[in-house]
């Protein structure tokens, strides 16, 4: 559950569906973390048999530190990205959130979604999960949802609240008119 999203939820508003998070999109910086410990471990046996010059004593221990901080860095980023990020449809809107400091923020009416777009890419095609991209609302660019591992259902939804949107305004266009119609016959 999302608390941008419940906290967003209008009076009578319910979630319809939650988008998924797949955790497994960290498997890639976890597997880069992994070549960065093994490549820290080696450069640290490599240089433990060396004798080292005066004043670089500390050159193993920098090299060290790179390597550890180059394969956790990704890893965090990847982390906080993906604990930032909500998706959710009502039986009104499409609500959602991306982002920490740059905060991306999607609150479309139903009849106003244009296109829900999913992506996989190669690790997200072997891990299953997608990118979700909303366009609506006169946005060309659309917002990118990561890592969702139910987004072939959560465009299904979206999709079938916009065809039940589209009936009911159109049965209401027909009452609207037929009620017209009975009142110009009259008067």
């Amino acid at each position: 559950m999302s608390k941008y999203v419940e906290n967003n939820l209008a009076k009578g508003e319910e979630v319809v569906l939650y988008a998924k998070i797949n955790w497994l999109k960290l498997v890639p910086q976890i597997l880069w973390l992994i070549v960065c410990v093994v490549a820290a471990i080696a450069v640290n046996v490599a240089l433990s048999g060396q004798e080292v010059a005066p004043g670089n004593e500390s050159m193993g221990m920098y090299i060290l530190l790179i390597l550890l901080v180059a394969g956790i860095l990704p890893l965090i980023v990847a982390i906080i990205r993906l604990a930032c990020t909500s998706l959710a449809i009502t039986n009104r809107r499409v609500l959602g959130k991306t982002g920490v400091i740059k905060r991306d923020a999607l609150d479309l009416h139903i009849d106003k979604v244009d296109t829900i777009k999913v992506k996989s890419t190669f690790w997200g095609s072997i891990l299953k999960y997608s990118t979700i991209t909303v366009l609506g609302g006169g946005n060309d660019k659309g917002l990118n949802f990561e890592a969702i591992s139910n987004a072939n259902e959560f465009r299904n939804k979206v999709n079938d609240a916009v065809e039940q949107h589209a009936a009911e305004a159109r049965k209401a266009q027909a009452e609207e008119i037929a009620r017209a119609m009975s009142m110009g016959r009259q008067g």
